[in-house]
């Protein structure tokens, strides 16, 4: 029979009104149920505890999906009443569900009866593990990856709602076009809105914590959508990513670029929790493999991008630079560092090679990375003097990032000839 987890973890007040994330585990073995209750049952990821349920066939899973339609993840074996339940039930939730949203992880302790090939090339599935393979560490590194996939999905799934309802919008008011241009005008101008907002929803919480460490961002935009974007994550219990880009120009196409770069990260994030590539730890090879993939969707954007990755276990800061400038600026041991790092920004040349720089960091220091816009807005009377005031606004330290733009001489609501963004972390 099907259940819930009876005794809930205890949660924070703010995670007890997050909806939680529901994951289904379909299995015949009552230990494997037991096991990853254990596992998973103090599971919290972006702030939103687990929910558990839990069938032991194929037949309870389908009654419970039909009661359950915002399943996030089932964790499915493959051989339970019958050989191939657990296939059968991936058929029946992608083809007569028609539901392509939630996440499946196949579970088989009999590989031979379901052969991984066959069952990726043949089943939607989203990852295929050997019982014997997973260990608890691995088990929670799958289910954060397809909770963090899962999300992706719903939000393109809202954007493409929303997209589909101004469309609808947008054709009953072209029928009208000669008697109602200005209030057509208006509602194209309240739709670069929403796009922003909907932009503005991809972006990192601010002043999160990551690992011990401390991310902030401001991003303020000169048009209604941005070319600037950032972005901080766990990648494991032992490093963390994060990124600034710039694509060139500005608006909506090159914030559609930003779309692009941050599921091109995402992916690489999941291929990592696979075991599949590591260059998400790797900051020249992921700038090398995104430099090649912008050559060839051939979008006429390039991309200035900073990407680091912070190992929490030896205090190390590994990085590269595509172009991002002025450079970042790095205060530890009460000494302000210029972290140079020359490279061209991505998505102009096949043939540029991305170098990696490393440093030690300190039990204490604060990193501070600017986008090109700053510099439209920093006084000065040449490039020199402007980065020696760019300097001189970090004495004394900012209390936020806010404060710090305006120093620079920036006001968040006022109209911007560039894009410009902040992005600090802190320990």
């Amino acid at each position: 029979m099907f259940f819930e987890e009876d005794s809930e973890p205890e949660h924070t007040r703010e995670q007890d009104q997050a909806s939680p994330w529901k994951i289904l585990i379909v299995d015949d073995d009552e230990e494997v149920h037991v096991m990853t209750r254990l596992v998973l049952r103090d599971l919290v990821f972006e702030n939103r505890p687990v929910r558990l349920f839990s069938a032991n066939s194929g037949e309870q899973a389908r009654v419970l999906l039909e009661q359950e339609a915002d399943i996030c993840l089932i964790l499915l074996d493959v051989v339970m009443e019958s050989d191939d339940a657990g296939l059968q039930l991936v058929h029946y939730i992608r083809r007569e569900l028609n539901n392509n949203a939630v996440r499946v992880i196949l579970r088989t302790g009999q590989a031979g009866h379901a052969p991984e090939q066959r069952v990726i090339q043949d089943y939607d599935i989203n990852d295929y593990k050997e019982k014997t393979e997973l260990t608890s560490q691995k088990l929670v590194t799958a289910v954060i990856a397809s909770l963090r996939s899962y999300g992706f999905i719903q939000q393109v799934v809202e954007l493409n709602q929303q997209l589909e309802q101004k469309v609808r919008l947008r054709t009953r008011e072209l029928e009208n076009a000669n008697t109602r241009l200005q209030i057509s005008l208006s509602e194209l101008e309240e739709g670069e809105r929403a796009g922003r907002r909907i932009q503005f929803k991809l972006l990192p919480k601010d002043n999160l914590q990551v690992s011990g460490f401390t991310f902030s961002h401001l991003l303020l935009p000169s048009d209604f959508m941005s070319g600037d974007f950032v972005d901080y994550f766990a990648i494991d219990q032992r490093y963390v990513g994060f990124y600034m880009a710039d694509v060139s120009g500005h608006g909506v196409s090159s914030a559609f670029v930003t779309v692009y770069l941050k599921r091109f990260i995402s992916a690489a994030l999941e291929q990592y929790s696979r075991d599949e590539s590591t260059i998400i730890i790797d900051p020249a090879a992921l700038l090398d493999e995104l430099n090649q993939t912008l050559i060839k969707e051939d979008m006429g954007k390039h991309v200035a991008l900073f990407y680091a990755v912070l190992d929490s276990h030896k205090d190390l800061l590994r990085y590269t630079n595509a172009g991002i400038y002025p450079w970042p600026l790095l205060l530890q041991d009460n000494k302000l560092e210029v972290m140079e790092c020359k490279g061209t920004p991505a998505g102009l040349f096949d043939f540029t090679q991305y170098q990696e720089k490393l440093c030690v960091l300190p039990e204490h220091f604060s990193l501070y990375v600017f986008s090109d816009g700053v510099l439209e807005s920093i006084h000065g009377q040449s490039l020199d003097e402007q980065l020696l005031n760019l300097r001189a606004l970090l004495d004394p330290l900012p209390g936020d990032l806010s404060e710090l733009a305006r120093r620079i001489g920036v006001r968040e609501q006022g109209k911007l000839p560039d894009d410009l963004t902040l992005l600090s972390v802190s320990r």
